[in-house]
């Protein structure tokens, strides 16, 4: 083998392990890129209960409680 096609199948080889390499990236990129999209919808998912949740908290503190255990009506959660 010359030493130009030596070069040249040095180059090409490392060319194909580049090639390679870039594919795994892409990989990783679109495997962290769906990771990434389903977090986001996690989250929005998770504000959403948390602002039910608190007003739900807000709502009960509002009433009224007739329990019974004071003579007039008390607001639930106030001291």
């Amino acid at each position: 083998m010359l030493p130009d096609e030596m070069e040249a199948e040095k180059n090409r080889k490392l060319l194909l392990a580049q090639a390679d390499e870039i594919e795994i990236y892409r990989k990783n990129i679109r495997d962290l890129q769906a990771q990434l999209n389903s977090a986001q919808i996690h989250n929005k998912n998770l504000t959403q209960s948390l602002s039910n949740a608190y007003a739900d908290i807000s709502r009960l503190t509002e009433q009224e409680c007739f329990c019974g255990l004071a003579d007039e009506p008390v607001l639930a959660g106030r001291d």
